[in-house]
């Protein structure tokens, strides 16, 4: 049973070694999506629930916009990211070429 355990380990190692950076960029193509798509569309969709009996009163719905979370901070959030996939993407090439790129050390 533990070897079945430690070759799972090592396998998800090796993949994770190979692969980080496909996943990073996933997780920041996951992050825009819910952050500038998902969110204001779920935001819009609550106000219009809870505006829906403030106007039908004849008053005005005082609701808030939905703000990017990302965006918030001067987006350091999309600086970093950028930062962190650029320049290993940038590289990537060299590391081919000497073959000393994505590998375990195991």
């Amino acid at each position: 049973m533990m070897k079945i355990i430690r070759n799972f380990v090592t396998e998800y190692n090796d993949m994770t070694m190979q692969h980080w950076r496909n996943w990073a960029a996933l997780v920041y193509l996951f992050i825009c999506l819910c952050d500038f798509f998902v969110g204001p569309l779920w935001w819009n969709l609550l106000m219009w629930d809870s505006c829906a009996p403030v106007i039908a009163e004849g008053k005005i719905c005082d609701a808030s916009r939905w703000t990017p979370l990302t965006l918030q901070g001067g987006a350091m959030f999309h600086i970093a990211f950028g930062a962190i996939l650029g320049a290993t993407s940038w590289n990537k090439h060299k590391e081919k070429l000497n073959d000393n790129g994505d590998k375990s050390n195991t």
